[in-house]
């Protein structure tokens, strides 16, 4: 299921036509970036995951910013500083398009460890359940 449209969809139903151009080309990104991911809604987030973990989790924050957030995000190597947060948890806030490009690589660097992450910690697990279609998002 990467790169799932259907789910793409009922995240974007009823955001502004902004909000879907500023994240698809991050969707891009992460779906470039790590292809073996399946694409789910939970909650608030289109979630890219692998076995039982979550590598990323795509959303529109209260100001309708792009965020990555990475569950993994403490174990991560960030030479770039991307990563903001306190706790486990870390999030990147993609705040512009000049944003994205400028740090293309270093994201994919850190989707790259995530996926490595999930993928040992979780190996062999399929339990990570997602909305069902008829569900909306919140």
């Amino acid at each position: 299921m990467p790169g799932n449209d259907d789910e793409f969809g009922l995240y974007c139903h009823g955001k502004a036509m902004e909000a879907r151009e500023r994240l698809t080309p991050v969707r891009q990104l992460i779906l470039d970036t790590v292809p073996d991911v399946s694409e789910g809604r939970v909650h608030f987030y289109l979630v890219y995951y692998f076995g039982g973990g979550a590598v990323a989790k795509l959303h529109l924050d209260a100001k309708q910013q792009v965020n990555i957030t990475f569950v993994t995000g403490e174990d991560l190597a960030d030479p770039s500083k991307l990563l903001k947060g306190s706790s486990v948890v870390r999030t990147i806030k993609v705040t512009s398009d000049a944003f994205l490009e400028k740090h293309r690589s270093a994201i994919a660097d850190l989707l790259g460890q995530s996926f490595t992450l999930i993928s040992q910690r979780f190996e062999g697990s399929e339990t990570f359940v997602t909305l069902r279609p008829d569900q909306p998002s919140p």
